[in-house]
Formats: structure tokens, C-alpha cells, sequence
């Protein structure tokens, strides 16, 4: 074992056999013996709560002179993993904080667990009021703070478990993931603990990024989560294979499947038993006492999917224990048993592995997702070992069966019996969905909570929530509103009255409670003080005020808020802040949002509307900070990216285009092919933009903003790419105003001012062609105007000029010559106002000696065929100057261009 993690708390974090020479403590920490544990005497002595003179109760522990750091870190662990066993894994612990605080004077349970409660609120965000033996946690947190950086395992864990208790999810402090991140790299990659870190780490980064699931946290987790199933030595493909899902399929249909195998010893569902008598092999059956005890499983039951999928069978063996072979190897069907951490290491690079950024809770909006999460839990559920693994894969798979017709009902009865699960199991405390548990059927503490920390396992309320929300998503708003009013959050209850349209109701809920004419349940009114005092003090409170202002449409209930707060509601202030920016009163948002964000940061909208809010003011370096925050967090906001763009193109014009304090290095993709380029305004404009275009293709004004600018920093081949797909959305619509003639014009200058031939480059530089100008550009040209714009515009004058001068710089004498004839056809020959306007008229006879002179220049020229471009040009030239004049004869004879062209004419003869 690494002299970096004692061997005391390697037993403690897999919960395994401590050395013979362990305390008594500590040996019951291991065994999840929690009740023995926190009624020890070192337990007793330790642990203190006291009223001081304001009459407010507070927790904490006290030390002997020596001060034994193995017993006191197994009962900071005890204290967290009993918190835990009462609010996430069941089942019920048999002993209360006050059996275990020593009090000085008459302090009862619901004091303790208030005190506790309000004590855990951090930046603003109070936890659950409803959170059983909160004065676990907290002394847990107290514990794990005192102890020397040999717990920095411990710390993470119980910092994982704070936060999952807000109301919304709060980055901890920087010294706990740091810590947590430097014991992890000084470990050895065979350790045990580094792959417990790694997940731990990963579980961390999925819960912040829950407000905002494209954040650069989602890749963070990921990252983590495949360095977790490596350090385990666990190996896993996500991979396609033949095979029927319906019952009435004939043909198999590539199935998507997860394939993995790990370095633990390899269990077959069956053991093989020689016969010592003859050397025959028998099938022995694992009895059922030998069976994992898992929740309850409900079947499909459904006429036409299969329960699971019927992989083809293929002559290919399966890998053995000590098989060399490739995961392709392994039958889909039959797939070597992994350990409980590998499965809840899949259950977390499912999610982790995302092809696209989705929420947590809604799996079942993108197809994708709920392809590759099912894949991973199949494989999951296959091979029940683990309570809390199991539990973890089933809620995964009614979150991603919550889309299908087919599977919905399936989804919402498996929540509910999970729900169930988590109670003792007798017939009182669960639904009529589930079945009554046996006793001797539910799992003991210790397996629950064996790989508890490896999995982003949800607090039982918030379980329950969901599933009021799956509920309410079905329209069964009277069920879900009797969960949420039993769980006592308002919030939803209130949005339940909204959705039956009696938001009057929900008014008179959330006033009453204010108001303490409505009594919640015992454990959360309290009337010392001659007062109702709510549980989770004035956090609480403030976010009521917050949802009735949300519901009244009044402001002064969000300053009412900030106020009870004791300012420290960051809901309050970015309420107010949407408030004012509705009344386009931009100071006085910029100050509220400012506010809340200096609270909590974690919130990507808020950071666009105070970016918005600067814009207003003509701020343009507050603007650029919030919309690159915002963009931190939501990489895939393309308005974000777009605004960040202006924000440079604004500081640009005030401040200059270059700014020595700032490097490009920030700017993602900063760096082209011929090296580091000096930080402009634009070209960070121009990268933004990118993004922007990246994550909105089928915006066409952004596509406008790029092309502008890549032609401003001379990336000439994204112009002609953004000019493309400009034309491609809006050209059948607009015509010719939805090709920009300037850019294009700029476009060609681009290629025909380069005159450099390929002889003239130096031997090294001929494997490079620059893709801005010349050779490198004219292909791209050439396929935007002969493939992009003639099919969608054929009939401007400028479009076959470029093209000619294109065409002509190429050598292409007969196309030049004919994209001339075409842009004369196009304008002069179609446009009647030559005949009656004078300024036209005089333009037109210029074009018409243009056109003279471009088939006395090309028409003798030889041709690509090896013959003459046009034989016959002087004929078009007199024909083309004679229908000319013809036409303007009667109005402008006396002019001197016509005199002109009659001279041009006798010329031609």
C-alpha cells in the first residue's frame, strides 16, 4: 500500500477487512456497523452539541489530549456513510443524532437536525429541509476538515454529498479538489485508490456541470471516467453486432452493445465441478442464497419488444479468463462477469460518453443518448452483484425509457418500486406497485454502500421528485402533486395548481406559508421565539419569497428575498436582474446580476443576459468577461460565440486592433498552420465566430458576420466557404441579393493578383499551397460560383464578370470569352432603360466596347481543343455593335459614345 494512503483508510474506502490490529471503531466503520460505531464511547465523548446564551444550537466534537487519527477519521466515516444510509440507501438506521450528541440541557432531535441544516447551507443555496440526520453530515464535514491532508479521499466524498444536497449545485472549495487532484497524480498508477479518486473526481465534475450539460465539465468528467476504467484495468468497446429486438423480426438489424471485461478473477454464472471418479465435467447451478441481492426488476411485458436484445449466435469463443484475444472476440451474449466498480464505472462512462451533451434527466430527448446509455446499462444488468449498481443502472434505464410509448408505463412502475426499495420493505411504507420485501431479500448496509461513492446516485426526495415529475409529464398531475406536497416542496406544488390552471391556489400555498397559517409537517415548524420559523432558516424563506414572485409578477418579493437572505440569495438577484433587463433599466440589471454570480457562477444564461446588459451600456470589456464566461460553461451557445465576436470587433474599434496583454492562446484554435500569429481583435473575432457557426449552421446572419470578417483577416477561403453556404440558405429565396458581389469580387482579386507560377517556387515550398490566394483559393472559387451560385443566380452581370476575370487568370480563354457574352446578355442586351436613359446609355456603350475588345483580344487565341477560341469574332463583334445602335438610334444618335461605336463598327468591317 502507497505511503500516501494509510492502510486504515484503504480498508475504510473499499470497506474491507482492517488489519487485525485495528480499533474496535474502526473495524465496525468497516463493516458499515454504524449503530456500534456512533454509540461508542469515543463516539460519545467526541460528538457535542450545546445551546450558547442566543438560545441557538451548535454541533461539534471535542479531543482528548491524544488525539487517535485512525478512530477519529472511522467515525468521521461512520457519521457520513450513516447520513448516507438514511437519505440514499436505506435501510433505516435504528439510532437518532440525540442518542448519539452529548447535550448539555434539554436539546431535542428536530433541534439538532435544524441546527445542522442551516449550519450546511453554502453560498446562498440551502439544503433539502426535509434531510433525515443532517447532524451527520456536519460533523462528518468538521471531522474530515480537522484531520491532516491523509484524508483528502474522504474530503472529496463528503464534499460529493454536500453538494447533492443543495438546492443547486455550488463549485466546493479549491483546496478539496486540489488536493483530491494532487493525491491522485502522485499515486501510483497500480494503486487501488487511484481509480476511486478518478471516479470520485468524474462524479464531481458531472454534478457541476448539471446546470449546464454542454459546460467544459461534461468533458472533464469523461476524461476522468476512462482514466478510472483504465487505472481498474477495465476494458470496454461500445460497438455494433447483429441482432433482433422486436419478437416479430426476421431480419437482424445492427444492435448497439457494450463489450467489457476487467482484470478481476472471471465468475461464470455456473461453476464447472470436476468429478474426481471419471474426470467428467458437470454443470453445477449457483443456489439461490448465492444470488446478489438486488431491488426488484420489473419486466417489459410488451407484445412486440423483447426484453432484451437476441444477439446473433456466432461461431467466434468467447474470451476467457486468460484469453488474449481482442474484446471483438467476446459474444455479446455471454460476457465474462466484471466487478461491482467496473460496473459502476460503465454506469458512469455512459453517461460520461455522450454523443452530444444531454441532460441527465432528460436521456430520453436525444435518440442517441438513450441508444448508448441502454447499451451500457444491459450490459450492467446482465450480472446483478451490487444493491446500490443495480439500483444506479435501473434508474438510468427508466430515464432513458422514458420517450417510448412502449416503454414510458415500464419506466414510471420501475421508479416507483425503486422508490419502494429504499424503505424497509413492509407493506405499509410502499406502493401497490411494488411487492412487500422480505426481510432476509434486502441487502445488508455494508453492500449498499460498498460502491455508494462510485455512483451519482440521487438523495431518496430527489428520486421521489423525479418521479412526481415523470408523473406530471403524463398528465397525471394529482399523483404527482400529492408527492410533492408530501416532500414539501412548494416550488413544485405550485407549478402543479399553475398546470391545472389555478395559479391563485399556488399564490395562496406559498403566502400561507409565509405567513405561518399554513403548517407543514412537525419536523419543519418550529414556534420557539413566539414565531414560525421555517426549517432551513431564511435560505429557505427567501426562496419562497423567490416563487412568489415569479407567480405574482412582483419584484419587491425578489428584494424581499435578497433582504431575508441576509444577501445572500443568488435566485433573488438574478431574478431582479431578469426583472430589470424586461424594463430595459440596464444599470440597475448589470448590478443585480453581478450579484448573483459573485454567489454563484454556475449559471450560463445569466452570464449572456449580464454580457447583454454591458452591450446596452457600450461596456465592451465587461461584455467580452461575460460572454466568455458563458461560453466556459456552454461551448455550444453559438449567440455567445457570436456576441464574444462583436465584443472584439467593438473593443477594436475603441481601443485599437492589437492589445499586447492578451495572447491567442485563449482563443481556441489560435494557431494556423504556419505558426502562433500576434493576438488582433479580429482574428479573435474571426474564431468565435467559428465556434459560432460550428454549433448554428443554419443561421445565415452569423454566416454573414464571418465571411465580413475572415475577409477582413484575410482568410479568404472561409469567406468563399461562408459565401457558399450564405447562397445555398438564402438563394432561392433572394436571388442575386443573397450573393454579396463585393466579397466575391475580393474573392477573384484574391486568386488573379497572385501571378506566381509553380516554376517559380523554391523546391521546399511547392508541397505547401497557401489556401488564401492563387492556386490554393481558385479551386474553392471555382466550385462556388459554377456549383453554388449559377444554379441558384444566372442572370447577373457581376457574377459572369468575376467569373471571367477567373477564368481568364486560369487560361481559359473560351470559358473568360463566354462568361463575357453572358454578363453583356445579362445586362446591357436585357436592360431597356439603355434605350431612353442617357447615364445608362453611356455605361452601356463602354460595356459594348469591352465586349468588342475581349473578342478581338480572345477570339484568335487557341483554345484549350487546339483550335481557335472564336473563328468567327469579328462577325459577333459587328452583330453585337449593330443591334446596339439600333436599339438606341432613335434617342441618342448625336451622342459622341454613339459616334464612337459607329467608327468601332466601320473598324470591324
Amino acid at each position: 500500500m502507497s505511503t500516501l494512503v494509510s492502510e486504515a483508510e484503504s480498508a475504510l474506502l473499499h470497506l474491507s477487512t482492517p488489519p487485525d490490529s485495528a480499533s474496535v471503531l474502526l473495524k465496525s466503520a468497516c463493516a458499515a456497523n454504524h449503530e456500534e460505531s456512533l454509540t461508542s464511547q469515543y463516539a460519545k465523548g467526541a460528538l457535542k452539541a450545546t445551546r450558547g446564551s442566543d438560545g441557538v444550537v451548535r454541533l461539534g466534537f471535542s479531543l482528548a489530549t491524544t488525539v487517535v487519527e485512525e478512530d477519529l477519521l472511522a467515525l468521521g466515516v461512520a457519521a457520513l456513510h450513516a447520513f448516507a444510509q438514511v437519505n440514499w440507501t436505506g435501510p433505516s438506521l435504528h439510532i437518532s443524532p440525540i442518542d448519539v450528541f452529548q447535550t448539555d440541557g434539554e436539546i431535542t432531535d428536530q433541534e439538532l437536525n435544524e441546527a445542522a441544516i442551516e449550519a450546511l447551507a453554502y453560498c446562498g443555496e440551502p439544503i433539502y429541509h426535509l434531510a433525515k440526520a443532517a447532524s451527520f453530515l456536519y460533523v462528518a464535514l468538521q471531522i474530515f476538515g480537522f484531520l491532516p491532508s491523509p484524508v483528502k479521499v474522504w474530503r472529496l466524498r463528503a464534499g460529493i454529498m454536500w453538494i447533492k444536497v443543495l438546492d443547486e449545485p455550488v463549485p466546493l472549495p479549491a483546496f478539496v479538489t486540489t488536493d483530491a487532484t494532487a493525491l491522485r497524480e502522485a499515486l501510483p498508477t497500480t494503486s487501488p485508490v487511484r481509480p476511486l479518486l478518478s471516479i470520485s473526481l468524474s462524479i464531481l465534475a458531472t454534478l457541476l456541470s448539471r446546470s449546464s450539460p454542454h459546460s467544459n465539465a461534461q468533458r472533464e468528467a469523461s476524461s476522468l471516467a476512462r482514466d478510472a476504467a483504465k487505472e481498474d484495468g477495465l476494458e470496454w468497446m461500445l460497438t455494433g453486432r447483429m441482432g433482433k429486438r422486436t419478437k416479430w423480426q426476421i431480419d437482424e438489424k445492427t444492435q448497439l452493445v457494450v463489450l467489457a471485461r476487467d482484470r478481476s478473477v472471471q465468475k461464470e454464472k455456473s461453476k464447472q465441478v470436476e468429478d474426481g471418479s471419471n474426470g467428467t465435467v458437470v454443470e453445477e447451478s449457483v443456489s439461490e442464497g448465492e444470488k446478489a441481492k438486488v431491488p426488484e426488476v420489473l419486466n417489459l411485458n410488451d407484445d412486440t419488444l423483447l426484453e432484451r436484445t437476441e444477439f446473433t449466435i456466432t461461431d467466434t469463443p468467447v474470451a476467457s479468463e486468460d484469453a488474449s484475444s481482442s474484446l471483438s472476440s467476446i459474444d455479446p451474449a455471454d460476457q465474462p462477469t466484471i466487478s461491482p466498480f467496473s460496473q459502476a464505472v460503465l454506469l458512469s462512462l455512459s453517461l460520461a460518453t455522450l454523443p452530444q451533451p444531454t441532460s441527465v434527466l432528460n436521456l430520453h430527448a436525444d435518440i442517441l443518448s438513450t441508444s448508448q446509455v441502454s447499451a451500457f446499462v444491459s450490459r450492467v444488468l446482465v450480472d446483478p452483484q451490487n444493491w446500490s449498481v443495480h439500483s444506479m443502472a435501473l434508474l438510468l434505464r427508466c430515464r432513458a425509457e422514458a420517450g417510448r410509448t412502449r416503454t414510458v408505463e415500464r419506466g414510471v412502475l420501475q421508479m416507483q418500486a425503486l422508490v419502494d426499495q429504499l424503505k424497509d420493505g413492509s407493506p405499509t411504507e410502499i406502493s401497490a406497485i411494488s411487492s412487500a420485501v422480505k426481510k432476509e431479500d434486502m441487502a445488508e448496509a455494508r453492500d449498499r454502500l460498498e460502491q455508494f461513492h462510485a455512483l451519482a446516485l440521487p438523495p431518496a426526495w430527489e428520486l421521489e421528485r423525479e418521479l412526481a415529475t415523470r408523473y406530471l409529464s403524463l398528465g397525471i398531475v394529482k399523483s404527482a402533486l400529492e408527492i410533492f406536497q408530501r416532500l414539501e416542496m412548494w416550488e413544485e406544488v405550485a407549478r402543479c395548481y399553475v398546470s391545472l390552471e389555478r395559479p391563485d391556489r399556488a399564490v395562496e400555498v406559498i403566502k400561507d406559508l409565509l405567513e405561518g397559517a399554513r403548517a407543514e409537517s412537525e419536523l419543519v415548524m418550529d414556534k420557539r421565539k413566539g414565531g414560525n420559523v421555517l426549517r432551513g432558516g431564511e435560505k429557505r424563506e427567501a426562496k419562497l419569497w423567490c416563487t412568489l414572485g415569479e407567480l405574482e409578477v412582483n419584484s419587491a418579493h425578489y428584494e424581499k428575498a435578497w433582504e431575508v437572505s441576509n444577501h445572500t440569495s443568488s435566485r433573488a438577484q438574478r431574478s431582479l436582474g431578469a426583472t430589470y433587463w424586461a424594463a430595459g433599466e440596464w444599470e440597475k440589471a448589470r448590478t443585480s446580476l453581478r450579484l448573483a454570480l459573485a454567489i454563484n457562477p454556475l449559471f450560463p444564461r445569466t452570464w449572456f443576459v449580464l454580457g447583454c446588459c454591458e452591450m446596452r451600456i457600450e461596456n465592451w470589456a465587461g461584455a467580452q468577461e461575460a460572454f466568455g464566461r458563458c461560453v466556459a460553461l456552454e461551448d455550444d451557445d453559438a449567440e455567445s460565440w457570436s456576441n464574444l465576436a462583436s465584443c472584439h470587433l467593438r473593443r477594436g474599434e475603441v481601443e485599437g486592433d492589437a492589445d499586447a496583454n492578451e495572447d491567442l492562446d485563449d482563443i481556441e484554435g489560435g494557431v494556423d498552420s504556419t505558426g502562433v500569429l500576434p493576438f488582433s481583435r479580429k482574428r479573435a473575432a474571426f474564431h468565435c465566430l467559428k465556434q459560432a457557426i460550428k454549433h448554428s449552421f443554419d443561421t445565415w446572419r452569423i454566416w454573414v458576420n464571418y465571411m465580413i470578417v475572415a475577409v477582413d483577416v484575410g482568410e479568404m477561403s472561409e469567406a468563399c466557404r461562408a459565401l457558399g453556404r450564405i447562397v445555398e440558405m438564402r438563394g432561392e429565396k433572394n436571388g442575386e441579393a443573397a450573393v454579396d458581389l463585393e466579397v466575391l469580387e475580393r474573392l477573384v482579386d484574391a486568386v488573379t493578383r497572385d501571378q506566381t507560377t509553380e516554376d517559380d517556387l523554391e523546391p521546399e515550398s511547392k508541397n505547401y499551397v497557401d489556401p488564401n490566394v492563387g492556386r490554393g483559393l481558385a479551386p474553392r472559387v471555382e466550385r462556388l460560383i459554377s456549383s453554388v451560385i449559377y444554379p441558384r443566380v444566372s442572370a447577373s452581370p457581376r457574377v459572369f464578370l468575376a467569373h471571367a476575370r477567373l477564368l481568364l487568370w486560369e487560361g481559359n480563354y473560351s470559358g473568360a470569352l463566354d462568361a463575357h457574352l453572358k454578363a453583356y446578355r445579362a445586362g446591357v442586351a436585357s436592360d431597356v432603360a439603355v434605350e431612353h436613359d442617357l447615364a445608362k446609355f453611356t455605361d452601356a456603350a463602354t460595356q459594348v466596347e469591352e465586349v468588342v475588345g475581349m473578342l478581338e483580344n480572345l477570339g484568335p487565341k487557341d483554345g484549350k481543343d487546339g483550335g481557335v477560341v472564336a473563328k468567327d469574332w469579328k462577325f459577333q463583334a459587328r452583330s453585337l455593335v449593330r443591334t446596339f445602335l439600333g436599339r438606341t438610334k432613335g434617342s441618342f444618335e448625336d451622342e459622341p459614345a454613339y459616334e464612337r461605336l459607329k467608327e468601332l463598327l466601320s473598324e470591324l468591317r
